[in-house]
């Protein structure tokens, strides 16, 4: 009939008229060089243009070559859809996106070295549920982090790309000073990066970015390296043993 069809009935019938007539590989060539494979509509008659009149053996053996390239053209064909359905993603550049993926892995790095420090202080053998619970609140935080910068790949057209999480490089510390110096440098390691991001986003000019990274973000992660730096104070003031016991107390 003369009924135009999608793209995958065109292959599907494609392939099978392949099994019997010699194709005229010129003749395909130059049908997808005219045609987008994504939207077009075709009509049987269309394919018929693609082969010879005269059946032949040799087809047969061309079958496997056609086939990986009737593949490689959809798989082309559905990237191409994808990228054009995501008219939503305007001025986020790939670096951008690729930043945010890396800024992903490293909240939930955080967040895990977190969930081991909490778990340290909450041993019986530690017994210091206020800086559990100090920790436990920054894992949560991290988390939360993270999943907002997934949300917010998704509402900009990016692609989440979630990487391996790095466990810490250790799993005791020495006192609750130790513990809360490597969160330091954890955090301004952090912070630092959101900084690059929103710099980047800057010289992207996507102020939409920047103000999600400068808003959501850099003010808290300022307030927490204040919050740790002035923890630090204090339990180099107190002093360990009795000390940090009246700290954790206040903590819990």
């Amino acid at each position: 009939g003369d009924n135009k069809f999608p793209v995958l009935a065109f292959l599907d019938l494609l392939i099978r008229r392949s099994l019997t007539f010699n194709m005229n590989w010129q003749s395909l060539r130059n049908f997808f060089s005219l045609n987008n494979l994504k939207d077009s509509q075709f009509l049987p008659s269309q394919v018929d243009l693609l082969f010879d009149t005269k059946p032949t053996q040799a087809t047969m053996a061309r079958l496997s070559l056609l086939s990986a390239i009737l593949l490689h053209l959809v798989v082309v064909s559905m990237q191409q859809g994808d990228d054009e359905a995501l008219e939503i993603r305007q001025r986020f550049n790939s670096t951008s996106v690729s930043m945010i993926n890396d800024q992903i892995q490293r909240e939930f790095n955080a967040m895990y070295l977190y969930e081991t420090m909490a778990s340290y202080f909450g041993r019986p053998s530690v017994g210091l549920p206020g800086f559990k619970k100090f920790f436990k609140k920054a894992a949560d935080e991290e988390r939360e982090h993270a999943h907002k910068l997934i949300d917010y790949l998704n509402m900009r057209g990016g692609h989440v790309r979630l990487k391996p999480i790095t466990p810490p490089s250790k799993f005791e510390w020495f006192s609750a000073l130790d513990a809360a110096e490597t969160a330091l440098g954890a955090e301004k390691n952090i912070t630092l990066e959101l900084y690059r991001l929103r710099d980047r986003a800057d010289m992207e000019s996507d102020p939409h970015l920047v103000d999600f990274i400068e808003s959501e973000f850099l003010t808290e992660q300022v307030t927490g390296i204040r919050d740790l730096r002035e923890l630090i104070a204090r339990l180099n003031k107190a002093g360990s043993g009795l000390g940090e016991l009246i700290l954790d107390k206040e903590l819990n």
